[in-house]
């Protein structure tokens, strides 16, 4: 009676830690902390127009003077690429602190490329980086990971935390988790292994 007792009790304390686990598994994934910087750099797929006026509220607050707005210039809708469109739109809007940061790239891992150039345009060497809640952390890993000289933070595009304490609560929240942390994952088990990780210092 007394071992079944100890495996009952092992049962549940093996239980409680892997609950406790799994929620916080969306707000591990969740860094929300910038530093004032040189530029803030807008990633594609940062919630786009949420990560855009996020950014626009640092400025104001003294963060950074510049803002790199990240946009594709591989694909063109009706004959004209994003950053063709996201120029116009700046236009309109006066934002005369943005600046576009074409892109090619396909990932956050293949961004990087495309993100140091334009700062090394600007002679930026510190940035904030500006993307979706989830990925921040994965984020700001590969970047500190592939070009160590800069110095980096991050900031959520949308409110932090807004739904990450309880994102097993709606199905959209939680698939939405198990894929960045399969992203995650593929970042630390295999992408930051890579010969190319770390890139070359521009001359």
């Amino acid at each position: 009676m007394r071992k079944r007792l100890v495996r009952y009790a092992i049962v549940l304390v093996l239980a409680a830690v892997v609950l406790f686990l799994l929620s916080r598994a969306g707000s591990f994934l969740v860094v929300d902390n910038p530093h004032p910087s040189d530029a803030i750099v807008v990633l594609e797929g940062s919630g786009d127009t949420p990560g855009f006026d996020r950014a626009v509220n640092l400025v104001r607050q003294g963060y950074a003077k510049t803002i790199l707005l990240d946009a594709g210039i591989s694909q063109t809708l009706y004959g004209r690429s994003e950053a063709e469109l996201a120029a116009d739109y700046l236009v309109r809007a006066g934002r005369l602190s943005t600046q576009i940061c074409p892109t090619v790239s396909g990932s956050v891992f293949e961004e990087v490329v495309d993100v140091r150039r334009c700062l090394d345009r600007i002679g930026a060497r510190s940035a904030i980086l500006m993307t979706d809640d989830f990925e921040t952390r994965r984020t700001l890993d590969i970047f500190q990971k592939r070009l160590p000289q800069y110095r980096w933070s991050v900031a959520a595009a949308s409110t932090p935390n807004h739904f990450a304490e309880a994102y097993w609560k709606h199905r959209g929240w939680a698939k939405t988790v198990l894929a960045e942390w399969e992203d995650f994952l593929w970042w630390k088990l295999v992408e930051q292994r890579r010969k190319d990780a770390v890139l070359a210092v521009s001359r």
